[in-house]
């Protein structure tokens, strides 16, 4: 699973303040956060090398961030050919998002976020949903928003809410709180499945306020955070 922390404070000095953890098959290659695409100028983020796509993105000139989560597996969609999901954060800060067409792909949410408003949508497999969200704090998993059935969102709401801005405060929060990786309560995960190693591949910390900032690592569960350069190419 992958997991998004996100504040929203419209109207305040810092609007926007997101934390996000990918969870990935740890043999599918990736680059790190640049302007990998030519045809999304000014937009900087992770590129899956496989699908040529991403699952995090910001255009700093538009103070926007778009991440893409996985919806729940199960049960399997019809067998077919279906584009890449990569492709729609690019998508949504490039506006070019086609809200009539996310039904082709599989299951996903959608985040698109700005200083005055954040979007989810969601494709279950069996309807699309557009959610506003309301300012304050959301946790966002495989399951959705603020799914209080995953037990990963119950065990950190709490320590969401007590967070500062501060970005300390947010790089504690994404160490894990100390949890097992296989604790199904694990922001940081590490898991083996059919011969493969899944777990915790990145993690990013966006905050907008008059400006936009991008910390990330290669590593959270041993992080080296560095700072990404707003016109990375």
């Amino acid at each position: 699973m992958c997991t998004v922390l996100l504040r929203f404070a419209p109207g305040t000095a810092q609007p926007l303040i997101l934390g996000a953890v990918r969870d990935e098959f740890m043999d599918r290659p990736w680059d790190p956060p640049a302007a990998h695409w030519p045809s999304a100028p000014g937009v900087i983020g992770g590129r899956d090398r496989q699908a040529g796509g991403t699952w995090l993105a910001v255009a700093p000139g538009s103070r926007s961030v778009a991440a893409l989560l996985n919806g729940v597996p199960f049960p399997p969609l019809p067998q077919a050919v279906r584009p890449s999901r990569g492709t729609l954060p690019l998508a949504a800060l490039t506006g070019t998002l086609d809200e009539s067409t996310l039904d082709s792909y599989e299951r996903f949410h959608l985040l698109f976020a700005r200083p005055d408003a954040v979007t989810v949508w969601t494709w279950d497999g069996a309807t699309v949903e557009r959610r506003d969200l309301a300012p304050g704090d959301h946790i966002i998993v495989n399951r959705g928003v603020d799914a209080v059935d995953d037990p990963l969102v119950p065990h950190f709401a709490p320590l969401l809410a007590a967070a500062s801005s501060d970005p300390e405060d947010w790089l504690k929060l994404l160490a894990g709180d100390g949890l097992d990786p296989t604790d199904d309560r694990a922001l940081l995960v590490r898991k083996e499945y059919q011969g493969r190693v899944f777990a915790s591949g990145s993690a990013a910390l966006i905050s907008v306020g008059d400006e936009m900032t991008f910390d990330f690592t290669a590593a959270p569960a041993t992080p080296s955070w560095y700072r990404v350069p707003s016109s990375s190419a």
